[in-house]
């Protein structure tokens, strides 16, 4: 009887390292990398390495990646990439604690399970200087598209709304949390981000109308944020 080979997780998702080659920093993440072009950055969870190499592109030096997957990790040292295999995360914080200027998490922490997610957010924290930025992208189960993403990728365990990312990040001792580009519209040319924003306020009045039709709410104090991902932005 023949033995089916085991796919690792990008074959399994049929996704490819062509699949990047156009990839470019969007405006959002741009605006808000370190001035200095020296700053260590670590990107966690850094797959094929797109980001890591649109970093470069533009002038970073000191820029590092980490993953679980042999596949991905080996396409980028084939790219003189600077990658590590993260096996084991409190051993990975103790040899790089307090090392980096920032830290990337693109669409990571979902992969965890609940009851690790906030453990994982007090290890990433500490790999930060003391006046480091950690970015996050995750998710959002609020949007349009939101039941679709908690089946599409079957390792997704958890996915997060504003208000359960700032709970998370909250427990995990972070002191300062900024919601980036609500409306995805930084960067946008003037009547394309007019026309968004009315397009959303459209699509707002909408769902507070059915909520009120099906006696349904949301929690107040949380933002509500539409867009596919959620992005934020956190201090140590």
């Amino acid at each position: 009887m023949e033995v089916a080979k085991m796919s690792t997780y990008f074959e399994a998702r049929q996704v490819k390292p062509e699949d990047y080659l156009d990839y470019t920093l969007p405006y959002w993440l741009k605006k808000r990398l370190p001035s200095n072009k020296d700053a260590l950055i670590l990107d966690f969870g850094c797959g094929f390495g797109q980001t890591l190499i649109a970093l470069k592109k533009i002038g970073y030096k000191n820029v590092f990646g980490c993953d679980i997957d042999d596949h991905a990790l080996n396409y980028c040292r084939s790219k003189g990439l600077n990658v590590e295999k993260v096996d084991n995360i409190n051993s990975f914080v103790e040899k790089y604690k307090g090392k980096f200027d920032m830290v990337l998490m693109f669409h990571v922490l979902e992969h965890f399970r609940k009851s690790e997610i906030i453990p994982t957010l007090k290890a990433v924290k500490e790999l930060l200087k003391e006046e480091g930025v950690l970015i996050i992208t995750v998710p959002n189960a609020q949007s349009n598209t939101g039941t679709y993403w908690a089946y599409e990728d079957f390792t997704h365990e958890y996915l997060f709304t504003s208000g359960s990312i700032y709970y998370v990040l909250t427990m995990a001792g972070v002191r300062q949390i900024e919601f980036i580009d609500i409306d995805c519209t930084e960067g946008l040319p003037i009547i394309k981000k007019l026309v968004r924003k009315i397009l959303l306020k459209m699509y707002k009045a909408k769902v507070h109308f059915y909520n009120k039709i099906t006696c349904s709410s949301f929690h107040k104090p949380s933002p509500e944020i539409y867009s596919f991902e959620i992005k934020v932005l956190a201090k140590k």
